[in-house]
């Protein structure tokens, strides 16, 4: 089975765009051309993925300007398959300092638990993607946040 347009989009289009130039990636997202950006790359990860469902993508997101970067906020709707993400935090600081981090679904965490999760992952530059085995329900978006600002301190120190 091909990956899913989600996937896709999140490890194929979204990922690549971010590694090669966060605060390009940032500032498109905070401009005038983020909707017409985010559909053109949805469109490519229905078409790779030999699907033509939903017309726009399936997310919401927000952004933050912080006094050293900025944060991305990214939440997504539909999520069905193990490896499509929940949600995306991309965390990048001015002096060249880009993360990004999925709460990605995991069918078999879900089945262990009973209970549908979340999985957090890091798409690294290259196209590595590190498990940080860590797992939380999809919907904790603050336990998740939480995660990353740890993991960023921790590293940063």
């Amino acid at each position: 089975m091909p990956p899913s347009a989600l996937w896709t989009f999140a490890h194929r289009a979204l990922s690549p765009q971010f590694h090669e130039d966060p605060g390009r990636f940032v500032d498109t997202l905070d401009g005038d051309t983020a909707a017409r950006f985010l559909e053109h790359m949805w469109r490519w990860a229905l078409e790779s993925a030999g699907a033509n469902e939903p017309a726009k993508p399936p997310l919401s997101y927000d952004l933050q300007r912080l006094p050293n970067g900025a944060l991305v906020r990214m939440q997504f709707r539909d999520v069905r398959l193990t490896g499509e993400p929940w949600s995306i935090r991309f965390a990048v600081k001015t002096a060249g300092y880009a993360r990004m981090f999925l709460l990605e679904h995991s069918e078999y965490a879900s089945e262990l638990a009973g209970a549908p999760q979340a999985i957090i992952c890091e798409s690294c530059q290259g196209g590595r993607h590190q498990n940080w085995g860590a797992t939380l329900a999809p919907t904790d978006e603050d336990g998740f946040e939480k995660f990353v600002f740890e993991t960023l301190r921790a590293q940063a120190n």
